[in-house]
């Protein structure tokens, strides 16, 4: 196994270095320093090697549109409504970024900080580890953290991504997640993708895509990936995917979607220890940057598949849920793990 770095280029004044990670399978993932990015997850194919995730050469390429491409996200992934909860009996008023609701952390969230960062090596797993102290002030959300990121690469093909916050004087909020966007294929769309995801339910929301805390049942509709459909057709019925699915947590680490390409054989399987996971699919980028990908250099909008695990959307506001509280001078960490496979 393999530790690799380089300093990569300078953006918004900072020096932004490259971390790889690789296996004795010849499996690797790189990251970048700034917004703590999941820049690559590539695997053998043929003389080379397939770059799993939609990937940009860059840092600055990732800050030119507004999709969060693969950035580490927080203090608190997805939306919460008008920017506004109560906290430890407070009310808080939140930076808003998105219709007048806070969205992702806000405009200082995870994904705007360049990340201190130590690796370390184990037997069959090699790791790199982001961290970053972030005050209220940073961010404008109560009190101040101590947060980890974690990306680790084993000897199985499994990519382990671990957040933890540890708290100051004040309760504060911790929700994160990865805005990872896959494509398995060879394709520039994703009509050869199948998904699987157990759950039977998605969150319904109002015009500004805030939960209204009802659950919908998923049975004749085109969330239903109870078992494997086809990615493509099922985001052509339904007009795009930004969708929470619910899911059965009992806070272990537990399977919860598997995407894979039916033409290559090339599979993930996503497991959480969380409630919810939320699935995007973006449009047409609002910029000229190009992706470095292996079919081509050209975004094609519907290219790539976000499938964010993290507990359900708004639960600061919504009972039921989930608990995104984190208590003062608490540790709060949680786990996504990314399992390759390949059945050709």
């Amino acid at each position: 196994m393999d530790i690799l770095r380089k300093e990569l280029e300078q953006y918004d004044g900072h020096n932004v270095t490259q971390i790889t990670l690789v296996n004795d399978n010849g499996v690797e993932i790189s990251c970048l320093t700034m917004g703590a990015i999941w820049q690559s997850f590539k695997v053998p194919s043929g003389a080379g090697k397939k770059d799993l995730l939609l990937s940009f050469a860059e840092a600055k390429d990732y800050y030119a549109n507004a999709q969060n491409i693969c950035k580490a996200i927080g203090r608190v992934a997805g939306r919460i409504a008008d920017g506004k909860c109560e906290v430890a009996g407070q009310k808080v008023e939140l930076p808003t970024n998105e219709n007048g609701n806070t969205l992702h952390g806000g405009d200082h969230g995870f994904s705007t900080y360049n990340w201190n960062y130590t690796t370390s090596r184990n037997k069959d797993s090699v790791s790199v580890i982001f961290q970053k102290k972030i005050t209220e002030k940073m961010d404008g959300f109560p009190g101040n953290i101590l947060a980890t990121i974690i990306y680790t690469l084993n000897n199985n093909n499994k990519v382990t991504l671990t957040f933890s916050a540890l708290a100051g004087e004040k309760d504060t909020l911790f929700n994160p997640t990865n805005h990872v966007y896959f494509n398995l294929s060879e394709r520039k769309d994703l009509s050869s993708h199948e998904l699987k995801i157990a759950s039977d339910a998605t969150l319904e929301t109002n015009e500004k895509n805030i939960p209204t805390g009802r659950i919908k049942d998923v049975t004749d509709t085109p969330l239903d990936f109870r078992n494997f459909r086809n990615l493509k057709a099922a985001a052509d019925e339904n007009d795009g995917f930004d969708d929470a699915f619910v899911l059965a947590s009992d806070g272990k680490l537990t399977e919860i979607a598997t995407l894979r390409d039916e033409e290559s054989g090339r599979q993930v399987t996503i497991s959480s220890d969380r409630n919810g996971l939320v699935m995007y699919n973006m449009p047409a980028l609002d910029t000229t940057i190009k992706f470095t990908r292996d079919h081509g250099e050209e975004a094609i909008p519907g290219e790539g598949i976000a499938l964010e695990a993290q507990t359900l959307p708004d639960a600061i506001n919504q009972e039921n849920f989930g608990d995104i509280v984190l208590p003062k001078y608490g540790k709060r960490s949680y786990k996504i793990e990314f399992a390759y496979s390949k059945s050709k």
